[in-house]
């Protein structure tokens, strides 16, 4: 499984590697930025499944799904939503002079222009992933199954406790706290799919990269995990 979703990685690493070719416009731009973090994220869950930590990798896993939603919101109006994300600017973060007052124990300035909140689009995440089906047919049923665990890791809520705690029927407490192989099957395939729809969407978007590579080590993590690939999850298509 591991060796299959190294294949997977190098697959949808080569394009970097061969030099990034992108078409001169925003969405290209924003394609490739995505494209990268993707490429970036995959790498770390295998580091950290390979190390026996996949329930921790679900997190990054989390961050992967997310992005593989945005990138496939923007390529319904590329046009549009490009360039209004790359002009989007978080003004909650804290700035230069509030990250020197915090760790210097100095008086911090008054900002008058933060928000209480402030995303670069006004639809929820739900609203992204429906409206982005259309071009990844089953995005939002693969989320509903998806999506809720990987918070519950993110979040620490009850229903994940179970992976870090385990009651006996005597009583006995046992902390699970050392890496094991749990999960790790799973995550990858999770994570190669991710990984996968947002390389076809960056293609989509104007990145030069051949998906017949990922495609296929897509289809050998399957397999090696006794998954079907066909019509399952979110299956992108040429929008």
């Amino acid at each position: 499984m591991l060796s299959e979703a190294k294949t997977a990685l190098a697959a949808v690493r080569a394009p970097l590697d061969a030099g990034l070719e992108v078409d001169d416009a925003p969405h290209a731009l924003l394609a490739s930025i995505f494209l990268v973090r993707s490429v970036r994220n995959l790498a770390a869950v295998l580091v950290l499944c390979e190390a026996g930590w996949a329930p921790e990798a679900q997190t990054i896993l989390r961050a992967m799904v997310e992005d593989m939603v945005t990138l496939a919101y923007v390529s319904t109006n590329p046009e549009k939503l490009a360039p209004q994300w790359l002009a989007f600017e978080n003004r909650r973060l804290p700035d230069a002079e509030e990250l020197l007052a915090a760790f210097t124990g100095g008086e911090a300035p008054q900002r008058e222009d933060r928000p209480r909140y402030e995303r670069w689009t006004r639809l929820s995440f739900k609203a992204m992933a429906e409206r982005a089906d259309d071009v990844v047919p089953g995005l939002t049923e693969y989320l509903g199954y998806v999506y809720p665990i990987l918070s519950d890791r993110a979040h620490g809520n009850t229903s994940a406790s179970g992976m870090y705690l385990r009651m006996h029927p005597n009583g006995a407490l046992e902390p699970l706290y050392l890496p094991s192989g749990s999960q790790v099957a799973i995550t990858l395939c999770n994570a190669v799919t991710a990984a996968y729809t947002t390389a076809e969407r960056a293609r989509s978007l104007g990145v030069s990269l051949d998906l017949g590579p990922v495609e296929d080590a897509e289809r050998r993590v399957y397999e090696a995990c006794g998954l079907p690939v066909s019509g399952e999850g979110a299956k992108p298509v040429d929008g």
